[in-house]
């Protein structure tokens, strides 16, 4: 997929902007979903579990928030921003581009998806984002385990994510990597108002807007990294992660697990270094 180059307008800059912002915190609006099965079984603990360790649990440190920059175009008001975060989204010429965007409220929602993922949480409603396509892909294949005190072994079903469930999120590691961050960051400064905005009308106590979005990034930064086989079990209705290392992790953790290890260090990539020009004053 090739993207043109934005152009000098500010409503273009504006699209970028929110593209870019709607892009690294998409991971706050993805949820496993899965038609129930036909039979409920238990299942036994995978044979080879991915063993991962719990991330420390940091304090939450504030950052000084940025100075607007000053252009002579007036911003619009947070309430009559979608008009131009739509015109500039038709103006990227990216196939699908709007498609992927729910054209109301975009920077409230994406503003309260920040917040979400500041706290490691996924939020099912008011996402400026739409959903992968599709339900959670998996394969399954049998496996001999133990059965009881007389030693006896049986063949049992299990199940593990399937790689093609890593390719329902190229689109969005994609975007994310291809997103020009220096661009992106000078536009969070001149929108930030706005940003600041939406964030003051939800009342909370936990700083500034600009503060949470380091920890959101933050937190994606430090999801960890598996490999091998993602073994899943179906004790209900949803999959869950075998691992219960893996399944007491944030849901924000778990997402980029499920995005596959390809696309987690394209994101990651890609947010170390939005992270380390965010901070540059």
């Amino acid at each position: 997929m090739s993207y043109e180059k934005p152009s000098g307008s500010m409503a273009t800059k504006l699209g970028v902007l929110v593209v870019a912002a709607a892009a690294i915190a998409a991971v706050a609006y993805f949820v496993m979903k899965d038609e129930p099965p036909a039979k409920l079984r238990e299942l036994p603990a995978p044979i080879q579990p991915v063993a991962t360790a719990l991330p420390k649990v940091a304090e939450k440190h504030a950052y000084e928030e940025p100075i607007p920059v000053v252009h002579p175009e007036p911003l619009p008001t947070l309430n009559q921003s979608d008009v131009a975060v739509v015109a500039a989204l038709q103006g990227l010429g990216a196939d699908g581009l709007l498609q992927m965007v729910i054209p109301e409220e975009i920077l409230r929602k994406f503003v309260r998806a920040v917040d979400a993922v500041e706290d490691g949480k996924l939020i099912n409603e008011y996402r400026p984002i739409v959903s992968p396509k599709g339900a959670l892909l998996v394969d399954s294949f049998h496996a001999t385990v133990a059965g009881g005190e007389l030693g006896n072994t049986e063949e049992v079903e299990q199940f593990r994510m399937s790689a093609k469930n890593y390719k329902r999120y190229d689109v969005y590691a994609t975007m994310v990597t291809l997103l020009d961050s220096d661009a992106t960051v000078a536009m969070y400064k001149r929108f930030y108002p706005l940003l600041s905005e939406a964030y003051k009308e939800m009342g909370l106590s936990k700083g500034n807007f600009h503060s949470v979005l380091i920890r959101a990034i933050d937190n994606i930064l430090e999801a960890p990294d598996a490999s091998g086989d993602m073994i899943l079990v179906r004790p209900k209705v949803y999959f869950e992660f075998a691992d219960p290392a893996l399944e007491k992790l944030p849901a924000t953790h778990k997402l980029m697990l499920r995005m596959g290890p390809e696309n987690a260090n394209r994101v990651k990539s890609s947010l170390k270094s939005l992270r380390s020009k965010l901070m540059q004053k």
